[in-house]
C-alpha cells in the first residue's frame, strides 16, 4: 500500500480531534484506558485514546480497508459486516460495548470535519489497492 493504514487512522482520529473536539472527547470518555489492536489487512497496530493504557490488550479488530470504507460511507451495515466475519471483533462484552460507543462518537464527529473528505478518498485508494493483491 502506497499509504499505511495505521497513518490514515491517526489522521482520521487528529481531524476529529481538531475538527470537533466535543465527539473526540466523547470517544475519550467511553473508551477510557481501553487499547485496541487492529489489524487491517497486512497491517496491525494499537490504538489508545489515554495515557497510561494497560498493558495487555481489552479489544482486537480484524478486517479490510474495503469494509471500513464501506461501513463509513454507509454502504454497508456494520452488522452485517460482523455476522459475514469480515469485521471480526474480540473482546468482553463491556469492553466491545464500550469501543462501540467510540466508534460511533468518530462517525458523528467525522461527519461534522471539513477536511475528513480527503481522508475518505486516501481509504477508498487503499481499499482499491487492497483489491488488486
Amino acid at each position: 500500500m502506497s499509504s499505511s493504514v495505521e497513518t490514515l487512522i491517526g489522521d482520521a482520529l487528529a481531524c476529529v480531534a481538531t475538527e470537533c473536539p466535543l465527539a473526540y472527547r466523547a470517544m475519550e470518555t467511553a473508551l477510557g484506558d481501553r487499547r485496541i489492536g487492529v489489524s487491517i489487512g497486512t497491517e496491525s497496530f494499537e490504538i489508545a485514546l489515554a495515557a497510561p493504557s494497560p498493558p495487555a490488550l481489552t479489544v482486537r479488530i480484524e478486517t479490510t480497508a474495503r469494509v471500513i470504507h464501506d461501513v463509513l460511507t454507509g454502504e454497508r451495515d456494520p452488522l452485517e459486516a460482523v455476522l459475514a466475519d469480515e469485521l471480526v471483533v474480540y473482546g468482553d462484552a463491556g469492553d466491545l460495548v464500550a469501543v462501540a460507543e467510540a466508534g460511533l462518537f468518530f462517525a458523528k464527529g467525522s461527519a461534522r470535519c471539513i477536511s475528513m473528505d480527503p481522508l475518505l478518498v486516501r481509504l477508498s485508494n487503499l481499499a482499491e489497492e487492497e483489491g488488486e493483491r
